[in-house]
């Protein structure tokens, strides 16, 4: 790095400390405002005089501004500071104060803090700061060898730490300074001169900011062979829990040393277990909460929780000297049996195009399956089948379908289709065969006269409706009549009479005694059972 980067660096770093922070004022009223922080500071400079500038406002005016230097910050004060007034008003003005630098006792950080009281007693308090320390450069750079791998690593550093103390001074040799590269590191001596091995290299030399030297570095680019490595794993056991399972992985790693195979031991290895609903990095249960790491035989074992069937993948990093790889251990199938319990269909047979009801519940090997989408389907030949409707299982995996569109017009079969997911596999109930009949019904009945003399007659009719499309007449169907005497609990069937064309039917008998009479037609292979009208007659 040239001087003129080493001075910019540290110029920078100084700046980057004026920035003011607030701290609460100490007393409750807000008098002082607008109060702004700022501090220069030329390290290169003979005098090594840090100015700290502060412009502030209050309506009642600012009777003092008052500072104390720290170094270390939050170490005790080393200098108080007394700011004068520079321009402006009281009310509204700019105060100086100047501090004596001295990188040799007070290096680093150095933090003042400033606090301001007006005349109504309220005070304001800012910080600021800078960074003292003599540039430094690290000169005559040179290492060897140049390329490098995890067989041959060591990599022998050398060069000279030197400082600038001021501006118009030459570099001189910075002494008892410590250089590191990689695991790697040395002193310099009375010359600034250093030379060490790292056994563990690094891309760069660097001398960290200690006692009044800046803090500097130098790259050392180096040409690592990476070598290869061969990772291999499997699963040991799978044991399944209530919510999901523990999976036992374990597996090798090992690189392709120049004389064959060799362990690698102390490698951290990343096991990613990507769930079949939702993408989840497992966590293994392995000591400390951490990833497993490889032992001396290169070997590792890992035992981690997850809830779903998901894809395996055992990966190991890329380190400063090994490529890294990964082995795919495919999916981790953890379904279990789900079964549907209390499948009922109703009514059956099905009125055309009326509402049919479908019932269960969705339980597994734990119990019910709460929030689980489940299909009620439908076919006419059992090998086609289209969705009728849409479900979800409540938390006792309870469902309810009620459905009444195009597919409740014919006779045909129905199942339940629950598609499983990531802990349960899916299944499909045996198809029901539920037959549809047009619905019928009775209207306009009647028993007359009322009241009728006994032994006079007695008529007996309606109308039977069938329901297609439309309502339409019944023709041509047997409908059954009933009497059931006063006083009595039994039906008894007087007489079947044929409906006409336009659906009405009628029949005479001799009034006997008081009872009720009743009409219904029983139904067929294409209609279902009509309603049972009744009407009460009082014989006389």
């Amino acid at each position: 790095m040239s001087r003129r980067g080493t001075a910019a660096k540290a110029s920078l770093a100084a700046a980057a400390l004026t920035a003011a922070s607030v701290v609460a004022p100490a007393a409750a009223r807000a008098e002082i405002h607008d109060v702004q922080l700022t501090s220069a500071f030329d390290r290169m400079s003979h005098d090594r005089i840090a100015t700290f500038t502060l412009k502030a406002k209050a309506s009642d005016g600012i009777v003092a501004v008052d500072g104390t230097a720290q170094n270390p910050p939050g170490a005790a004060p080393y200098a108080a500071l007394r700011f004068t007034l520079v321009d402006g008003t009281d009310k509204d003005g700019t105060w100086q104060a100047a501090l004596q630098a001295n990188a040799e006792e007070h290096p680093g950080t150095n933090i003042v803090q400033v606090t301001v009281r007006s005349a109504d007693g309220s005070t304001l308090s800012r910080s600021g700061g800078f960074v003292d320390c003599y540039p430094t450069s690290i000169t005559d750079v040179g290492y060897a060898p140049k390329s490098i791998d995890i067989e041959r690593p060591d990599v022998t550093y050398q060069g000279r730490v030197m400082v600038r103390k001021y501006r118009d001074e030459p570099l001189e040799p910075a002494e008892g300074a410590t250089v590191r590269a990689g695991n790697g590191s040395a002193r310099t001596g009375a010359d600034g001169a250093f030379a060490f091995t790292a056994t563990d290299p690094s891309m760069s030399v660097a001398v960290a900011r200690q006692g009044a030297l800046c803090g500097t570095t130098e790259p050392t680019p180096l040409t690592v062979e990476k070598q290869a490595t061969e990772t291999t794993a499997r699963l040991v056991s799978v044991r399944p829990t209530r919510d999901g399972a523990e999976v036992t992985v374990h597996g090798t790693v090992v690189r392709d040393g120049s004389s064959g195979p060799v362990p690698v031991s102390g490698l951290s290895i990343t096991v990613d277990y990507q769930e079949a609903t939702e993408n989840a990095v497992a966590v293994p249960k392995t000591s400390g909460g951490t990833w497993p790491t490889t032992g001396a035989d290169g070997t590792f074992d890992a035992t981690f929780s997850v809830t779903r069937s998901g894809r395996l993948v055992i990966e190991t990093p890329e380190t400063f000297f090994l490529a890294g790889g990964s082995v795919d251990l495919g999916t981790v199938d953890l379904s279990r049996s789900a079964r549907i319990s209390g499948l009922a269909y109703s009514p059956r047979p099905l009125a055309y195009r009326g509402s049919l009801e479908v019932t269960g519940k969705l339980v597994g090997d734990w119990g019910a399956i709460a929030g689980a989408p489940v299909l009620l389907e439908f076919s006419t030949d059992r090998k086609t089948w289209t969705r009728a409707t849409y479900n979800t299982t409540t938390a006792a995996g309870g469902f309810d379908f009620l459905t009444a569109d195009e597919h409740t017009e014919t006779d045909g079969y129905w199942r339940v289709r629950y598609a499983g997911d990531g802990l349960y596999k899916p299944l499909v109930t045996t198809p029901t065969y539920v037959d549809v009949r047009y619905g019928t019904s009775i209207a306009g009945f009647n028993a007359s006269p009322e009241p009728v003399k006994n032994g006079k007659s007695i008529t007996v009719k309606g109308q039977l409706f069938r329901y297609m499309d439309k309502q339409l007449p019944g023709p041509n169907a047997p409908v059954s009549i009933y009497f059931q005497a006063k006083g009595s609990s039994k039906w008894t069937q007087v007489a079947v009479v044929k409906t006409a064309s336009n659906g009405w039917f009628s029949k005479t008998f001799k009034a006997a005694q008081d009872g009720t009479w009743r009409a219904s037609y029983n139904g067929s292979a294409a209609y279902l059972a009509s309603n049972k009208p009744t009407d009460f007659v009082d014989v006389q």
